[in-house]
């Protein structure tokens, strides 16, 4: 059942063209922090630190950290100062490049229509912008976040992954703890809205007046239409593969480091209710999981033929092994260290070798595709836990 929107917004909810935008942008920037340094050479390691952050593949490491980590000792600048000018640029100048854009007199009704039906809404914008930036072009569009109850707005600070790579939507998913199936893609550009997004078995529209084959598509209008006949269709099969497989475990990962990053040590010990689990608890599982059932799995199909696989008791660990107790901060580094290790054996694996046979004692005949696909359920299924708790308590 359908329960989550995502909306682009450059081109879909706003009328931007980059080709446009970005020239005026720049100058704009460069002008206004040529007291600092040359304009020539501050856009040029912009960009090529934005080229860092549409390269970043470490669930460890947000698009804002990606790009300081290479723009602040390329340039021979103090981070803490430019930051603040930078921000005074976009809460300043940067209103003023409204003027290359467009409103849709559409999207806001469409938005609000979403809500009331209620739909989880997103802006799933390429998150190469600070959230201050992405903010302002919402208002450009009529959809101020101080008056529309946005579920998320993707931006650089709560990222690991942009566009086009499936892990962007993945760590979507997993901030919502929301199933493929239970989501909707809406954007503009096949190559960077809809593929990666239908690679992990999400609905998909495409808003063009001429759609691309294969897509369903039209007008936001007609894509209100569209959503109201799929409610009550049933769910479609989610299909396995080892890049969604793979998206899904880089996407989690960085769901998850975003999802208690700010937690206080009460936060990070405070049950919901009695009997259940606190966010150290539930990380903590997670960690113990990918250390001592995912990884070792993944080694006995390549030690044994066709592996005999064990079910565990898993959640008795929590008890067992003072969860509670333990710090929320040191398992969550522990627990994305083994998914990066997990992540770079699964890099090398070749499609025979995902489909290597095994028997489980509970699944019966299963493949390691099936048993890592089930390993991005188990994430998703206590990211879901984690998000209900967070809502609960806080």
């Amino acid at each position: 059942m359908l329960k989550t929107i995502l909306l682009d917004l450059d081109d879909t909810l706003l009328d931007n063209q980059m080709e446009s935008f970005l020239p005026a942008y720049f100058q704009r920037l460069g002008q206004y922090m040529s007291d600092t340094l040359s304009p020539d050479g501050f856009i040029r390691e912009l960009v090529v630190g934005s080229q860092k952050m549409l390269e970043n593949t470490d669930p460890r490491v947000t698009l804002e950290k990606a790009f300081a980590d290479y723009f602040y000792p390329a340039l021979d600048l103090n981070a803490g100062e430019v930051e603040a000018q930078i921000y005074s640029f976009y809460k300043q100048v940067f209103p003023s490049l409204k003027a290359v854009t467009g409103m849709r007199p559409s999207a806001r009704p469409v938005v609000e229509s979403l809500i009331d039906q209620g739909f989880e809404v997103v802006v799933a914008t390429n998150p190469l912008f600070p959230k201050v930036a992405i903010e302002e072009r919402l208002r450009w569009a009529n959809l101020a976040p101080e008056e529309i109850p946005f579920t998320l707005i993707t931006s650089y600070e709560i990222c690991h992954f942009t566009k086009p790579q499936p892990a962007y939507y993945a760590e979507i998913l997993g901030q919502l703890g929301r199933k493929p199936h239970e989501v909707v893609m809406v954007g503009n550009d096949p190559g960077l809205d809809l593929d990666p997004a239908r690679s992990l078995s999400m609905r998909v529209y495409h808003l063009s007046n001429d759609p691309s084959d294969g897509y369903p598509g039209g007008s936001l209008d007609d894509m209100l239409g569209w959503i109201e006949q799929k409610v009550n269709v049933p769910d479609p099969d989610e299909i396995r593969t080892a890049q969604a497989v793979s998206a899904r475990f880089r996407g989690h990962a960085g769901a998850l480091a975003t999802l208690v990053r700010e937690l206080t040590n009460d936060e990070w010990k405070r049950r919901p209710a009695p009997g259940e689990w606190a966010p150290v608890e539930i990380v903590c599982h997670l960690r113990d999981v990918e250390v001592e059932v995912n990884r070792p799995r993944l080694a006995a199909f390549s030690a044994a033929e066709r592996p005999h696989l064990t079910a565990l008791d898993t959640d008795a660990w929590a008890d067992d092994r003072d969860y509670i107790s333990q710090s929320g901060p040191e398992a969550l580094s522990d627990f994305l260290e083994a998914r990066v290790a997990l992540l770079q054996e699964l890099e090398i694996l070749t499609e025979a070798e995902w489909n290597r046979p095994a028997l489980h004692s509970l699944l019966g005949p299963t493949s390691l595709l099936e048993v890592m696909g089930i390993a991005t359920d188990h994430d998703l299924l206590h990211l879901a836990q984690i998000r209900s708790t967070l809502l609960k308590t806080n």
